[in-house]
């Protein structure tokens, strides 16, 4: 026998029998992760105001597991989407747990377009609407190299809705005619390189359209929800695009730990670093990590230092502690924002977070 095709095939098949390994270890690994809650219901009516957390967490111990067990019928319009009337029925194949929903038949020939607004969302949209289509978490060249505001029409100091604006940068053969105006927020740092800005948070404060190209360009602001100053950034505006709300929340996939940077408590108190479920945070991790919406991390408190009893001179780490979850919501470059989801202990700026998948 050829003992190239041999040692060939002999590779072949240890390659074989480790990808199945690795299948069969990451399989059990989900299993072990997907309990069902204690008392859960055999079945659940969807009622207004549910979000569907809530919903998962009737159903399972870790709700971010939902994607694991949810029945996805394709007789149905949208099938990722949950509506109030639905009943989710708990059903069992080959022993393993799944969520079904009874089904509502399409209508056919005829089509039907389901009303987006109606379908539950996956967190409360009233405290993260904001943060979908308004603020950004912007990056530093990106800010810094934006378009600003010279002046105002008829000397203003400040600017408001049905004044006109003076603005310097805008490209006279741009095919942007809508234009958001930002001030400067929260500015957040590598907490590994305090001296690396990661972004800025951009607070919308009005929008308006381009009236005059040139330089200054003008623009004129339709809509205002604060003050608008010389020196104010303008950037294009993205307000009107579609903003996926209704995620399905899974463990992230991220392989390293993340930080929280910031948190943006009753909208915008800088210098606040308590945290508490429901705040919006700044997480650092962002799209070149490979963070999406609906990704659910752990939270864990940093364990404090104490000095040693018996020795004077010596310190002693405490271990960090699992405390509670957090969801991203939305993505940037380097930067997310994420809702706490709940806690069972104070969080603070400066706590970590970890996907339960990931390695370290």
């Amino acid at each position: 026998m050829n003992l190239g095709i041999h040692m060939k095939n002999t590779n072949k098949f240890l390659s074989l029998m480790v990808f199945v390994f690795l299948l069969s270890a990451t399989s059990f690994a989900f299993a072990e992760n997907i309990k069902l809650k204690p008392g859960h219901p055999e079945k659940y009516t969807v009622v207004k105001g549910d979000t569907l957390w809530d919903i998962s967490g009737k159903f399972l111990s870790k709700p971010w597991y939902w994607p694991e067990i949810w029945q996805v019928n394709t007789q149905i319009e949208n099938p990722h989407l949950i509506y109030p009337g639905d009943v989710l029925r708990l059903i069992y194949i080959d022993g393993k747990p799944y969520i079904t929903r009874d089904g509502r038949k399409r209508l056919s020939p005829r089509v039907r377009v389901e009303d987006l607004d109606q379908a539950i969302s996956t967190i409360p949209l009233d405290i993260i609407a904001p943060y979908l289509t308004e603020n950004l978490l912007i990056d530093p060249g990106e800010y810094t190299g934006a378009p600003y505001i010279v002046d105002i029409n008829d000397g203003h100091l400040s600017a408001g809705a049905d004044d006109s604006i003076y603005v310097m940068g805008i490209d006279e053969n741009t095919n942007d005619t809508n234009y958001a105006v930002y001030k400067q927020g929260q500015v957040y740092k590598n907490p590994a390189n305090k001296r690396e800005i990661l972004g800025y948070e951009a607070i919308f404060l009005g929008e308006g359209v381009l009236e005059h190209r040139g330089s200054p360009a003008t623009v004129y602001i339709e809509k205002s929800k604060a003050e608008i100053l010389k020196g104010n950034r303008v950037i294009p505006n993205n307000r009107n695009m579609i903003v996926e709300a209704n995620f399905m929340p899974k463990a992230s996939l991220v392989n390293r730990p993340g930080t929280i940077v910031g948190v943006l408590t009753n909208g915008m108190q800088p210098g606040v670093h308590m945290v508490g479920a429901m705040d919006v945070v700044v997480i650092d991790m962002g799209n070149e990590d490979g963070a999406e919406a609906g990704d659910v991390l752990n939270i864990f408190k940093n364990g404090g230092i104490v000095k040693d009893p018996l020795y004077a001179n010596k310190s002693v780490r405490l271990p960090n502690e699992l405390a509670g979850n957090v969801m991203i919501f939305r993505t940037f470059k380097r930067l997310s924002y994420a809702l706490v989801m709940d806690a069972q202990d104070v969080l603070r700026v400066g706590d970590y977070v970890k996907s339960e998948r990931s390695s370290y």
